[in-house]
């Protein structure tokens, strides 16, 4: 286990890629490949003089690893400064353990960076600048840059000549920049791309890296300091880090093996562990919840106070306001150490969660439970109102609270100079108690929102038309009630509309039988008058004739139309759509009934245009449509007035108007559309009823739209189509 947890919160390894870690060759890694380009960044910043920030270095210091951007000015300050913490720094074990004087100049920095790099003899280097040779660690070794020459025992070399970097690996040079541009996640991170080239003063000097096959460890002896000096060391440990790392993923992966052997048997004994685990959680639901949440929570105290030596520097760190991370990772080790507290913990999370999945809600079998169950019913028995104010009112107390307990801690702190565990722990636990009525607060209102939201919804359905699907609300919501009186009013709203939709079927059928029954007596009887009007009968008796013949046809009629009427209400009227002129059919329709007009008390005015206007429609059922509009105008204008008839039309509709002024003052609020409504309530002009009625159940049918609006006494009729487009109308002449 510590093993692992170590594995998991361990230093500069974990920064490595788990290809890294297994590669044979430490120079085929990624960490290498890094080490290599700062190398290389910080030899051209000394070549140059560097007044510019060089590269990063991390400090040893307690033991781990506190990296920033220094200046050069502070490199040599970092050195000296913290050269006694012993092998630690960068991403891969960087150790700054040489003491040297803090330097007064830029050049003095690159001097004592060079002091630093030099003894480190698993990389040697040679930086030059304007070909003069400014620093080296490589005397006498052979290490011949534009030539590629390499010492024995390394294996890797990099030259940078001002512009571009050649590398050479086991005797093969190697193609580093592939396409000349330089991305994010490129190997290499060095100048000579087209995209990454460098200033003049780089461009001035010269540098030679070479890396050893097998790093060692280097070491200098300071015996006046009755000590020993580990020097740079960087690749040395990185390999090493590379090899540790290896070591501890093979590790994890035989605990993984292990894992997945015993997750194989719990799989085979699965369903006897189904069993005890139900058996299990029918007698720790018997216990009270909070009696099983506090022994978790006891168990875990026990654990996480176990590694006294850590707390104690964890609070000490806490008080000299500073926190290195390596002690939460010695902290993490030492909690792994005790295993009887992890075994009481897991049996304990174990009970906790079994509790959860078999016991349908757990909590609620808890004293909390109990007592927010009983506010909860308390709290709905009052109004809407007064329980939305109740709980804002905890919260406030709860904020009053918290804010109360943080001034006394900061009072304490200003008159004691010091702080107190007890306040701290105080006020942290009023701060939990305050998120947690504001997390209360926030769901209930986000609940009743949500219930607002839904009996809103609900009332625009009603609206709409929708009377069957009911609004379901929690029995504890607060919308509950209102929720039950909007369901009742959308019940009595549908059981009065189903009755009067049953009433007007009645009617409907009603109307159609005797219809049906009067057509038969009624053929016979004009056949009857017919047959009278050719006898020789005396002039008296003739006039008789003509008049039933008259009122025969007018009840011939109504019948017929009352029987349309009934099929279009049915829905079983047939209507052939056809692509028509619906200018032509107005202009037809006026020219038949032209008799009619003449004879008329009016004057008809037409407006209607001389191009086309197609749409698609029931030419038989549009001609009755405007027939009867006509009929309507003709019998109800006031006598000496206009009737205008206009057709008007643009890229998408065709609208079709009747204008007349009423003879009779119009009556408000009446539908004039409905069967058996007429303008006359008395009844002595003569008309039906239907003739409006027909035309709009007509219109409809054809898939137009009819309306009717009145001003004063002006009585206007709408009828309107969509317009046929002109693509259609080609495929229909073609057809």
């Amino acid at each position: 286990m510590p093993e692992a947890l170590s594995l998991l919160t361990g230093g500069s390894w974990k920064r490595t890629s788990v290809a890294d870690a297994f590669q044979e060759d430490y120079q085929n890694t990624r960490a290498f490949r890094d080490a290599v380009a700062s190398y290389l960044e910080d030899f051209l910043t000394m070549a140059v003089g560097g007044n510019a920030n060089y590269s990063e270095y991390s400090v040893s210091y307690n033991g781990e690893i506190t990296s920033a951007v220094m200046e050069a000015t502070e490199v040599a300050d970092a050195i000296g400064e913290y050269g006694s913490g012993g092998y630690h720094g960068w991403d891969d074990g960087y150790d700054f353990s040489v003491t040297i004087s803090p330097p007064s100049s830029y050049g003095s920095s690159a001097q004592a960076a060079h002091d630093y790099f030099k003894e480190d003899k698993n990389v040697l280097y040679d930086i030059r600048y304007d070909g003069e040779q400014k620093y080296t660690n490589a005397e006498g070794t052979g290490l011949d840059g534009p030539n590629l020459k390499l010492p024995e025992g390394y294996n890797f070399l990099l030259w940078f000549d001002g512009s571009k970097v050649r590398v050479v690996k086991d005797g093969r040079e190697l193609d580093i920049y592939g396409d000349g541009y330089y991305r994010e996640g490129k190997d290499w991170y060095v100048p000579g791309y087209k995209n990454f080239t460098v200033d003049e003063d780089a461009a001035r000097a010269s540098v030679v890296i070479a890396a050893a096959k097998s790093p060692m460890l280097y070491v200098r002896g300071s015996y006046g300091n009755s000590s020993a000096e580990r020097q740079n060391n960087r690749l040395y440990w990185l390999e090493q880090n590379l090899k540790e790392r290896r070591d501890r993923y093979t590790g994890m992966a035989a605990s993984c093996a292990a894992g997945v052997l015993l997750l194989a048997v719990w799989f085979l004994l699965r369903g006897d562990k189904r069993r005890a685990d139900a058996a299990i959680a029918r007698v720790t639901g018997r216990v009270w919840y909070e009696g099983k949440l506090l022994l978790l929570l006891a168990a875990l105290a026990v654990f996480l106070a176990g590694p006294q030596d850590a707390l104690r520097e964890i609070t000490y760190m806490v008080r000299e306001e500073y926190l290195d991370p390596w002690i939460f990772t010695y902290y993490a080790q030492e909690l792994s150490r005790n295993g009887f507290s992890l075994l009481v913990i897991f049996w304990s999370a174990y009970l906790l969660i079994n509790d959860w999945r078999h016991n349908p809600k757990p909590w609620k079998h808890s004293l909390t439970g109990k007592f927010c169950a009983a506010a909860r019913a308390s709290d709905l028995k009052l109004p809407l109102q007064r329980r939305m104010v109740r709980r804002f009112g905890a919260v406030l107390i709860a904020a009053a609270a918290f804010a109360a307990s943080a001034l006394a801690l900061y009072a304490g702190f200003r008159v004691y100079n010091r702080d107190s565990l007890f306040a701290f722990l105080l006020l942290a636990g009023l701060l939990a108690l305050l998120l947690w009525m504001l997390y209360r607060f926030a769901r209930g209102n986000r609940e009743t929102a949500r219930d607002i939201g839904a009996l809103v919804g609900q009332i625009a359905a009603v609206h709409a038309g929708g009377l069957t699907m009911p609004l379901d609300l929690p029995e504890d919501a607060d919308l509950a009630a209102a929720a039950k009186d909007l369901n009742d009013i959308q019940r009595g709203m549908n059981e009065a509309l189903e009755e009067r939709m049953r009433s007007e079927r009645m009617k409907v059928e009603l109307i159609a039988n005797v219809s049906h029954d009067i057509k038969t007596p009624l053929t016979s009887i004009i056949s009857y008058v017919e047959l009278l009007g050719q006898e020789d009968l005396p002039e008296h008796v003739k006039d008789y004739i003509r008049i039933l013949e008259s009122k025969s046809q007018r009840l011939k009629t109504m019948v017929q139309d009352v029987f349309e009427v009934s099929k279009a209400a049915s829905g079983q009227l047939p209507v052939t759509l056809e692509i028509l002129d619906l200018g032509k059919l107005l202009r037809q329709t006026l020219a038949d009934m032209a008799e009619q007009i003449d004879r008329s008390a009016v004057t008809v005015r037409a407006e209607i245009p001389e191009e086309p206007v197609m749409i698609t429609a029931d030419g038989q059922r549009l001609y009755r449509v405007f027939q009867n509009l006509v009929q309507n105008a003709l019998q109800y204008s006031l006598d000496g007035s206009r009737v205008h008839v206009s057709l008007a039309a643009d890229g998408t509709t065709a609208v079709a108007s009747i204008k007349n002024t009423s003879r009779e003052e119009i009556a408000r609020n009446k539908d004039f559309t409905e069967r058996f409504v007429r303008g006359d309530d008395a009844r002595t002009d003569g008309g039906s009823g239907l003739g409006l009625s027909i035309a709009r159940t007509f219109t409809e049918a054809c898939g137009g739209r009819f309306s009717v609006e009145t001003i004063a006494d002006l009585f206007v009729v709408t009828v309107e189509f969509a317009r046929q487009a002109a693509e259609e109308q080609a495929e229909q002449a073609e057809d």
